[in-house]
This record gives C-alpha cells, sequence and structure tokens, in this order.
C-alpha cells in the first residue's frame, strides 16, 4: 500500500510539472509543443544543477545516498518552483502588474 501512494504522488508531481512548464498559444498546437519542449530542456540544465546540490547536501547530512525516486522528487520540486518564479517573471515582463 505505501508503495503504490508513493508511486501516485510521484505521478501526480510529474504532472503538475509538466502542466507549470506548458507554454500555450491559443489555435497554434504544434508550435505550443515546440515552444514547451524547448522551454523544458532550456530550463533542466538550472533545475537540474540546483537539485543536484540539494542532493549533494542531504546526502553529507545523513551520510548515506539518497534513493533515486527522492532525488526524482527533489528535481520536481525544485522545477514547479522555478517554473512558478519564471511564470511571475514572464507575466510581471508582459505588464501584467498594472
Amino acid at each position: 500500500m505505501y508503495k503504490i501512494r508513493e508511486q501516485i504522488s510521484l505521478a501526480i508531481l510529474i504532472v503538475v510539472y509538466l502542466l507549470a512548464s506548458v507554454r500555450y498559444f491559443p489555435g497554434r498546437a504544434l508550435h505550443s509543443m515546440v515552444e514547451t519542449l524547448i522551454h523544458i530542456l532550456s530550463v533542466a540544465p538550472i533545475n537540474l544543477g540546483a537539485t543536484l546540490l540539494i542532493v549533494a547536501v542531504l546526502q553529507r547530512l545523513v551520510k548515506e545516498r539518497l534513493p533515486l525516486d527522492r532525488s526524482a522528487r527533489f528535481f520536481l520540486v525544485v522545477g514547479i518552483c522555478l517554473e512558478f518564479i519564471i511564470g511571475l517573471a514572464h507575466y510581471f515582463e508582459m505588464g501584467g502588474a498594472v
């Protein structure tokens, strides 16, 4: 039961991360998919670097390796936070705050 709950929560994190990464262009589905893929690939190195730093610090603190699924969760959570910050910056850049 515990393993199923972990897999479901990981799947939910993946879906939320992908939803946060979507770049939507009304009426142009192919353009939306291409821009989303480009965005994910351009932000992934930043996300991966931050995740590696967090995982390295945690491994030093507990003096054992973190399981791969825990590292993936850190990657997704850092990615969701980063996408939120990038989305806010884009919103304010477009003149959303009057």
